[in-house]
């Protein structure tokens, strides 16, 4: 498996031991012991017990932020029903609250946040005081757009809102602790929901439901009767972006008819009869290296599960910018969870897939066949689902595409003619500019 670091087993430790005996309660000694290590050996990789913590506030805060909360973006997202955008924020913190490492943090602030003055700054700025500001400007929108009474006390709302999970995590991790942590989620996930019903519900604008009205859509399977639609959106939507002209909507159609395509991921949406968005999934594979004593890199046998990667995904570009690739995104990541696919791949922008959990597979020790693997290349991440990278022991990790991605331009500009002209042009930006 790809081997934790000493920095990372020390990180690791706190986390456990401050959640079990209090920061207090455990001394850097301890902490030592448990690694493995040299009491002086944790000062070459943190300067204090203090600097640990804060290095675990500060990797929770990055984690939850990962994933940008619809409230967060509300004039992306406010086109849809607020029962769903609720739970669509909701979804994605009790995705990342059920995380075992998450879980410990968010006791350690919780129980501390009562003697430490560093963590009691932490919780009311960072986990309350952003929060409450993300759902005032959330209801300020709304009633901006006649969602909500004119009359609503805004502060009050999003103080309401958000102090009553607040108080069923106190209660869970304080009061009720230990107890199952699934079945907490579970309970938490339905009172949050009921919570927010009712009180929305008494502030709702009595036009809200006409307010609120959106266009018939729909996220569906691909169709046969879609084919020709999604190349002539897939072939927009690139067209002169990454290189004069496209390929993807090229590789696209080939997928269909290609064993590494996934078919029951293959999803569009649909607006108002039109396809406005398009996504698929395919399968590639990983080749594992473990060194051996002489220096040799020996292939090992293939992991468990299918690697999968993420794309070509594409928006009409009369639609982007609207929410419409996160639903898209997070809709078949969900389902290929469901089906048993331990992680997904993906090659983009890391600052747009972060938002939806996905991080540099460099963390892995894994990386894009044909790329340099001494550096991180942010641009080639992964969605983890399931990690089966620790139940191996490996040094490096090669992701190899499906052969379908690899195309010719003189087949493309052939494929290209049973399509609308459109002029190539070189433009800044471009991945292969002359």
């Amino acid at each position: 498996m790809a081997k934790k670091n000493t920095k990372e087993k020390i990180f690791d430790v706190s986390i456990d031991l401050f959640s079990q005996y209090g920061y207090d309660g455990v001394s850097i000694r301890q902490i030592a012991k448990e690694v493995g290590i040299k009491e002086s050996s944790i000062y070459n990789h943190y300067q204090s017990k203090e600097s640990i913590l804060e290095s675990i506030l500060s990797y929770y805060i990055n984690e939850m932020l990962k994933e940008e909360a619809p409230v967060m973006q509300p004039k992306e997202n406010l086109n849809m029903d607020f029962d769903h955008f609720y739970k669509e924020g909701s979804d994605r913190f009790i995705s990342k609250l059920s995380e075992e490492k998450m879980m410990k943090i968010t006791r350690i602030f919780l129980v501390e946040s009562y003697h430490n003055e560093k963590i009691k700054k932490f919780v009311k700025e960072a986990i309350i005081g952003y929060a409450i500001n993300g759902w005032e400007d959330l209801f300020n929108l709304m009633k901006e757009m006649n969602f909500i009474k004119k009359d609503a006390d805004i502060k009050q709302l999003a103080e309401s809102f958000y102090y009553y999970g607040l108080f069923l995590l106190y209660e869970h991790f304080i009061i009720n602790y230990p107890e199952d942590d699934e079945k907490f989620l579970k309970d938490f996930e339905r009172r949050t929901t009921n919570h927010m019903k009712i009180l929305f519900n008494s502030v709702k604008a009595e036009n809200y439901e006409e307010n609120n009205e959106s266009p018939d859509k729909a996220i569906r399977l691909e169709e046969k009767k879609d084919y020709l639609k999604v190349e002539n959106l897939v072939r927009d939507a690139f067209w002169n972006i990454y290189r004069p002209g496209a390929y993807e909507h090229y590789i696209v159609h080939n997928l269909r008819d290609d064993s590494s395509f996934i078919k029951d991921l293959a999803y569009v949406i649909e607006e108002d009869k039109d396809i406005i968005g398009h996504i698929n999934y395919s399968k590639g594979h990983i080749n594992l290296y473990k060194r051996n004593r002489y220096g040799v890199e020996i292939k090992l046998s293939d992991i468990k599960g299918e690697a999968i990667i993420l794309g070509p995904i594409a928006i009409d570009p009369k639609c982007q910018n609207q929410g419409k690739g996160s639903e898209l995104i997070r809709h078949t990541l969900s389902l290929a969870q469901e089906m048993g696919f331990p992680f997904v791949f993906v090659v983009g922008d890391e600052n747009y897939y972060s938002r939806f959990g996905f991080e540099s597979a460099s963390k892995y020790n894994i990386y894009l066949e044909g790329t340099d693997t001494e550096d991180e290349n942010p641009f080639f991440m992964i969605r983890i689902f399931e990690n089966v990278f620790d139940e191996i022991d490996y040094d490096k990790g090669l992701f190899y595409n499906p052969k379908v991605f690899d195309v010719d331009e003189k087949d493309v500009d052939e494929f290209d003619k049973n399509f609308e002209y459109k002029e190539k042009r070189v433009q800044e930006g471009q991945l292969n500019m002359k």
